[in-house]
């Protein structure tokens, strides 16, 4: 399948069929590389068209030392005209946390999103010993989760800017004047702290260095 035939590519509607941007986060896209060897350890190719007739990427993926594979794959599909018979189509779209490999069986849970149509960019995605965290951006937030040494997922709603200095993440909302924090990986909440303190040890994220 052409690309630009597919109705989602890398978490995202095609924008040639329906042009739904997601605001931007920190953080950096996906490794296509990362999200090649996954697919290769799940045997399976990072993108197909499944038996129902369903558009599957993985669109973002990290494997720890065990051979675990944590992983997110959107599903799509053009189902028709919507039940109401308005003169526009219904794309039904699933976006899913899994988590497969030698530990348990295969698990997977719908991400948090305010509706998955509009797409899920993934700006983290790494293991720190048997947790994984996972942080991106939906509609309307970015979300920080937890999983791997705890199911179900846990999900942290934060801020689009945010910063990673080793068991520490910060994270600032608009206008706001302090940093606020989360122990990494647990993502416990942890005291705020003011911006001259977070500049003093590296945790002011990088878009409000200069506000």
């Amino acid at each position: 399948m052409d690309d630009a035939d597919r109705l989602f590519s890398q978490g995202r509607a095609n924008p040639e069929k329906f042009g739904w941007p997601i605001r931007s986060s920190a953080g950096e896209r996906p490794d296509p590389e990362r999200i090649g060897e996954a697919a290769r350890l799940l045997g399976r190719p990072a993108f197909l068209v499944d038996a129902d007739g369903y558009e599957c990427e993985i669109i973002g993926a990290a494997t720890n030392a065990s051979g675990d594979i944590a992983y997110v794959e959107s599903r799509t599909k053009d189902v028709g005209f919507n039940q109401y018979g308005a003169n526009q189509r219904h794309i039904d779209v699933s976006i899913r946390i899994h988590l497969a490999g030698k530990s348990g069986p295969h698990r997977s849970a719908e991400i948090e999103s305010y509706n998955p149509f509009f797409g899920c960019d993934i700006r983290f995605f790494e293991w720190k010993d048997r947790t994984v965290v996972l942080i991106y951006r939906e509609k309307h937030d970015t979300y920080a989760c937890r999983f791997g040494d705890i199911w179900p997922p846990r999900f942290v709603e934060i801020e689009d800017d945010w910063v990673l200095n080793g068991n520490i993440l910060g994270y600032v909302g608009y206008k706001e004047k302090v940093v606020r924090r989360l122990s990494f990986p647990e993502l416990d909440v942890l005291d705020p702290i003011s911006a001259a303190e977070a500049i003093r040890i590296s945790l002011l994220p990088q878009n409000r260095r200069a506000t």
